[in-house]
């Protein structure tokens, strides 16, 4: 039995991006970041944070490009997908990204009028749909 799934807490770095893919259809990414800390030898309190490239597919990337936005705090769950290609420069370049099959705002920033209510009557209409089934 194999698993690959991950769930991240963080917060988000930057507007959500939308574009579109070879086959034409449409993608979302954001940058998540996540945070740990811990003590040094002298006993200071260190963080060191990671930075995520989050993808979503159609369906997640349009609901985030309408609602995800810098600042918010989001749970996001999915699978990590490691590439590598050749660039134009003939250089190798290997990544990452966290493939996202759900999200949730946990804090919308405060920048964004109408993107909670928004959120929140989406929420609302998915456990609605959910109950039926």
């Amino acid at each position: 039995v194999y698993l690959n799934k991950v769930i991240l807490i963080g917060n988000v770095g930057a507007d959500t991006k939308v574009s579109e893919t070879k086959a034409g259809k449409l993608r979302a990414t954001f940058p998540l970041a996540t945070s740990t800390r811990y003590k040094d030898k002298e006993g200071n309190t260190l963080e060191q944070t990671s930075w995520h490239r989050i993808t979503l597919g159609p369906t997640l990337g349009e609901r985030a490009s309408r609602i995800v936005k810098k600042g918010a705090v989001v749970q996001v769950e999915g699978s990590i997908r490691y590439y590598s290609y050749t660039n134009r420069e003939g250089a190798d370049v290997n990544g990452s990204e966290i493939l996202g099959s759900n999200f949730q705002i946990l804090v919308f920033p405060k920048r964004t009028e109408g993107v909670q209510e928004e959120a929140q009557e989406e929420s609302q209409e998915r456990n609605a749909e959910e109950e039926e089934e």
